[in-house]
């Protein structure tokens, strides 16, 4: 912990501290937009999806570059998404929690990093309904070598492993049993790593009530969207006959056998790809997956449960007696 600060200090250090976190955040916009793509977050800088065009430092400011820019791109005018600033207050927000539990310590570099992924897991489900082995592998590992520091709820090694293997297995035979009995994918296998983690974070005893806060979060929004008419729509509805095979194509029309695109089709596909996975869109080839009727992505779920019991479990213990065995 931090030594006791001034008014006037503690304030500016936790102005910094509000700042480092909305620049975690914007990092983060980088991470969801281009891990998904299976792109590079470091090059090329960060760039308008649209037009391509570098982002000069001064529009790249968090939160405020946003505002000042009116949510467009200064070259092509395209929209900024608001999930933009949104992401970075996120990071801002959740910065100035961790500093007020843990002052500028190693225990708070290393939540905040923790909290981070979780943030960027829980924006990549939305958007694409994935959540990437190459960020649930990390939080999995990174809550195991963190353990034996004590600094994390776990507190040790062992109960790491325990509540990674626990988190694994569970849900890994949830997905299992209700692809069984419901004849159709119940659970990603994503949910199941992204459990591994967290049980690594937490040990085994707060899996239970992590996992009920996101089932009951979940089932309400979804709920919620059902009523509404938002839910998911579904697979479409199958045509009633099979189409008509296409024309065979003869020599000299210009065209390519069914199915080999053209030289000049090929750049330009991969460029739309580009342009979709820089928007935060999955890649192509993962596009053809329709989610289940009336389905929500259950990942962001598990994060909120996750953070909440790491924040606010004591008030939640207060307010259920019953969780205070999961303490």
């Amino acid at each position: 912990m931090t030594p006791e600060l001034g008014p006037a200090l503690g304030a500016l250090v936790a102005v910094w501290v509000a700042l480092l976190g909305a620049v975690v955040g914007s990092f983060l916009n980088v991470v969801i937009a281009r891990v998904p793509a299976g792109e590079s977050i470091v090059y090329p800088g960060s760039r308008c999806p649209r037009c391509r065009t570098p982002i000069r430092w001064y529009d790249n400011l968090p939160i405020v570059s946003w505002l000042a820019l009116r949510a467009r791109c200064r070259a092509c005018g395209a929209r900024i998404s608001a999930r933009y600033p949104a992401v970075e207050a996120l990071g801002a927000a959740a910065a100035l929690v961790i500093y007020a539990r843990h002052g500028l310590s190693g225990a708070a570099a290393v939540e905040l990093a923790f909290v981070a992924a979780l943030l960027a897991l829980a924006f990549i489900d939305v958007d694409t309904w994935l959540l990437p082995n190459v960020l649930t592998w990390a939080v999995l590992a990174f809550g195991i070598l963190v353990a034996p520091l004590g600094i994390t709820p776990a507190t040790t090694l062992r109960h790491a492993l325990y509540g990674a293997g626990l988190g694994f297995a569970a849900f890994a035979l949830l997905g299992w049993l209700g692809e069984r009995l419901l004849k159709k994918e119940a659970l990603g296998f994503g949910d199941v790593w992204l459990l591994a983690g967290l049980g690594a974070w937490f040990g085994p005893l707060p899996l239970l009530p992590v996992v009920l806060l996101a089932s009951v979060q979940g089932s309400v929004v979804g709920l919620a969207l059902l009523a509404m008419g938002k839910g998911e729509p579904g697979p479409a509805a199958p045509l009633p006959g099979p189409l008509p095979p296409p024309p065979p194509l003869l020599p000299g029309d210009g065209g390519e056998a069914p199915g080999e695109p053209t030289a000049d089709a090929a750049p330009a596909a991969q460029e739309q790809e580009q342009e979709q996975a820089g928007a935060g869109a999955a890649p192509a080839s993962e596009q053809d997956w329709v989610p289940p009727k009336h389905a929500v992505p259950f990942g962001p779920f598990l994060v909120a449960g996750a953070l909440e019991w790491l924040w606010l479990a004591g008030l939640l213990a207060r307010a259920f007696p019953v969780l205070r065995l999961f303490g």
